[in-house]
């Protein structure tokens, strides 16, 4: 009988719950010309119209996933320099919020110290494409944080971000079209008890893409126009040359000379008519 009242035992059950995150995203629009203007006029050099980037990140599992956060990092010079290419505008969530370094919009063209022989040679070897990325801890990339906090699960947390780019710092590269590659992860609080579901929906990519208006700078056209007057006078002047040295233009003694052999057929026939009329 007393064993029948000691007959309750506790028992500890790991309870895990499992987390699915989806990340989504776009960019309008997906391309943009750039390149020197007709007047290449490089004092103001962003670009009037806006690139806006959207991020949806969607809790999709059937718990609540804690803490969750996303990162963006978008390719934003090119290596060893360190200008930016692209300045941010403007950044809003539906939830939480986002934090960056927030640098100064910057429109004018930095000096570089510009070669004009580059330029000339770029023209004329200029690459297809070229792909932008960011790498982790990659300093040549601009990183917004945002955090959401708790999201239930079929919840939704969105991130508007608006671009502008400055074609003039573009065109220090030689590639015809510039593609970058901007990436959008999301995260959530590490948890011994949370099993997280498909990572690699986590994980989003858009592509933007920069196409160059093949249009010369001013002080290229001109080189080239000089360059090809000179070539155009030396080929003359050699081709004159080479026809001098030929006889060609000796074309007017020979002329002469036939000239005066018609003179002495001349005066033979005058001679003879002479005698013939003294016979008479």
């Amino acid at each position: 009988m007393d064993r029948l009242l000691d007959n309750a035992i506790a028992l500890t059950i790991p309870l895990k719950h499992e987390v699915e995150l989806n990340v989504h995203g776009f960019v309008s629009p997906a391309s943009f010309v750039y390149g020197p203007s007709e007047e290449d006029a490089q004092t103001m050099t962003c670009m009037k119209e806006k690139i806006n980037l959207t991020f949806h990140v969607i809790s999709a599992g059937l718990s609540m996933a804690p803490n969750i956060g996303v990162e963006l990092m978008i390719p934003n010079a090119f290596a060893p320099r360190n200008f930016n290419l692209f300045n941010i505008l403007d950044v809003k969530t539906t939830a939480g919020e986002c934090v960056y370094n927030n640098y100064t919009r910057n429109c004018t063209l930095p000096e570089t110290g510009g070669n004009i022989l580059k330029d000339v040679f770029m023209f004329f070897s200029r690459p297809h494409k070229r792909l932008l990325y960011c790498m982790k801890d990659d300093n040549f990339c601009t990183k917004v944080f945002c955090k959401f906090g708790n999201m239930e699960s079929g919840t939704e947390a969105t991130v508007h971000m608006h671009l502008e780019a400055t074609p003039a710092l573009l065109e220090m590269d030689e590639a015809s079209t510039l593609k970058f590659e901007i990436k959008a992860k999301a995260s959530l609080e590490k948890n011994p008890k949370v099993i997280e579901l498909h990572k690699r929906k986590q994980v989003a990519h858009v592509i933007l893409e920069g196409v160059h208006n093949q249009k010369t700078k001013y002080h290229v056209t001109m080189i080239i126009i000089g360059c090809s007057s000179v070539a155009g006078i030396i080929l003359f002047s050699a081709l004159s040359f080479l026809l001098w040295k030929m006889g060609f233009f000796k074309r007017p003694d020979k002329l002469v000379h036939e000239d005066q052999n018609g003179r002495e057929s001349l005066s033979l026939v005058e001679g003879k008519e002479k005698e013939d009329h003294d016979d008479n």
